[in-house]
């Protein structure tokens, strides 16, 4: 009996749990198209990990109740519950399964395993219910893939570019601030340090250069004065022995002599030198003697622009060139008193040879000393300028390095985020252009032939292992629990005794009709179990006709075709 009931529940449960159908579509993650050398994508994530992404965003609350309320699904339970339940009902019904394999690394070379596909599928009790659903999730999978790659290409472009710009601004920034401390501080700079140090080193012998030239000009110019305090400026008579008895004679005999030596010693020559001196400190005396000279002409001039005036207009062409004369005559006495000093002596009528020539030297030396008194005060201020630029030179140099290095680095920063955001450009063209790594429908889903579960066959046979183990282990059950004793050798086991005679059990008519009854059952229940195998076979297995048709052909023999 419990091997019976059990036989019989197992078949049932095979035959009344409901059919579950699955429809699966297979995704292949195909590989990016440009070499990854040439072109480089901005999603960076792992494939798995950006399935799983895209799975969460895809089984939102929102796309799954869409999808229950388009195709009606749960309706009991979103009746009795609501639709948050029916939506994680459904949840646990989608699978997503990812494929792996063993890829080689370019990189390394060896064999690792990558996901190089997924599967997607759902559960349903209808097949065409199970096809839809699927088809439209592996739709929300790809797009879902295409806008997440689209946005994240975008995102990365957008803030390289913005990052550019600030980077821009701030390169800006600092050429400016360079700009003015170079402006400011340009003689100062830490490259113009040595040459700022040799140059006051220059100075300084230069200085001690001038000091010693100087000295020497003072002793010839004590010399030269002694010499002056001897000799009187005239000679009584009209000439000298010399031939010189005028500045002018004088001043003449100097130029014939430079044009001789001009001849003969290069510009660099001390004879040369020293006469130039001469001449020049002589133009200048002959300059301020000939000031009487200019006026004595300037008077002239009036006094024939009186006369002209008296006959002729003042437009008369020969009345404006003696104005024009008039006025240049002005001009060069202007100039003439201008170049006199308070301190200097004209030597109108000095004919003494001798004492014109040492005075002319006299003359040129206090000139060279008040050039070299000059000449000192410019190197001593230039030298004062180059100490303070040597003791600002440190402070000059951190503020100017601390500026370079934040502009070079700067510059840095910027090329490399320009050459950033071109490879970013590139990248978003690639995702644009669908040249990337993207997601291709291998298998689409189709309508499911067959359900997924449950495995009626298997519920079968482990119902039937089961309810054979129960009669079996019933029967060890009552065996152990009957204390009864059953044969003659139990009989005579059990007392010690020796039996004389075995009776053997005489059936009555009801025994005979019970043990009729049973046989009937148990022809019955095989019957029954005969035809639940048959269909069994029929339903689940192959069709019998199908069975029919193998075996016919099997043993080559013309059976009789049977229907079902």
């Amino acid at each position: 009996m419990p091997t019976f009931l059990l036989a019989v529940l197992a078949i049932l449960a095979a035959l009344l749990i409901p059919s579950v159908y699955r429809s699966s579509a297979t995704i292949l993650i195909e590989r990016q198209e440009i070499p990854s050398d040439l072109v480089r994508t901005t999603v960076t994530s792992y494939a798995d990990q950006r399935i799983q992404v895209i799975s969460q965003r895809v089984m939102t609350t929102s796309n799954l109740s869409k999808l229950i309320e388009k195709y009606d699904l749960y309706p009991d339970i979103r009746r009795k519950a609501s639709i948050y339940t029916a939506v994680e009902v459904m949840r646990e019904k989608i699978n997503l399964n990812m494929i792996s394999a063993d890829v080689l690394d370019p990189q390394s070379g060896r064999a690792q395993a990558a996901t190089i596909a997924f599967s997607l599928s759902f559960d349903s009790e209808s097949p065409e219910t199970a096809q839809r659903i699927t088809s439209d999730l592996v739709s929300l999978f790809l797009n879902e893939n295409l806008e997440s790659r689209a946005a994240a290409a975008s995102e990365a472009t957008a803030f390289l570019g913005a990052e550019a710009d600030r980077l821009g601004e701030e390169i800006n920034t600092l050429e400016a601030r360079l700009a003015g401390f170079k402006e400011e501080h340009g003689d100062n700079l830490p490259e113009l340090a040595s040459l700022n140090r040799e140059l006051m080193m220059r100075n300084e012998e230069r200085l001690r250069d001038n000091a010693q030239s100087l000295r020497t000009l003072e002793q010839q110019a004590l010399y030269l004065e002694s010499e002056l305090a001897q000799l009187s400026p005239t000679i009584l008579g009209s000439t000298s022995k010399g031939g010189a008895t005028s500045l002018d004679g004088y001043l003449e005999e100097l130029q014939a002599q430079y044009v001789r030596i001009k001849e003969r010693y290069s510009p660099n020559h001390p004879d040369r030198i020293q006469l130039e001196k001469e001449i020049a400190a002589l133009q200048q005396h002959v300059g301020k003697s000939s000031i009487a000279t200019i006026q004595v002409r300037l008077n002239q001039l009036n006094a024939d622009l009186s006369s002209l005036t008296k006959r002729y207009s003042n437009e008369h062409p020969d009345v404006i060139s003696l104005r024009r004369s008039i006025r240049e005559t002005e001009s060069q006495l202007a100039s003439a008193r201008k170049q006199m000093r308070d301190n200097d002596v004209v030597f109108d009528g000095a004919n003494n040879p001798a004492y014109v020539q040492i005075r002319v030297k006299l003359d040129a030396t206090r000139l060279e000393m008040e050039s070299l008194r000059q000449t000192k005060k410019e190197l001593e201020g230039e030298t004062k300028r180059y100490e303070a630029l040597l003791t600002e030179a440190p402070r000059i140099e951190q503020e100017y390095r601390a500026l370079t290095r934040d502009y070079d680095n700067a510059m840095l920063k910027y090329k490399e985020i320009k050459e950033k955001g071109l490879q970013a450009e590139l990248g978003q063209s690639l995702e644009r252009d669908r040249k990337s790594e993207r997601f291709s429908l291998i298998e689409p889903p189709l309508r499911p032939e067959k359900p997924f579960k449950p495995n009626r066959l298997a519920i079968v046979v482990l119902g039937l292992v089961l309810a054979m183990a129960a009669g079996v282990g019933n029967l060890a059950l009552q065996e152990s629990i009957d204390k009864g004793l059953y044969g003659s050798q139990r009989v005579q086991a059990a007392t010690n005794i020796p039996l004389l005679a075995v009776i053997p059990y005489i059936a009555t008519d009801s025994d005979v009709k019970t043990g009729q009854r049973h046989r009937q059952i148990i022809l019955g229940a095989s019957l029954v179990a005969g035809c639940l195998a048959l269909a069994i076979i029929h339903f689940f297995i192959a069709p019998l006709d199908v069975i029919w048709f193998v075996l016919m052909r099997r043993f080559g023999t013309d059976m009789p075709s049977m229907g079902h």
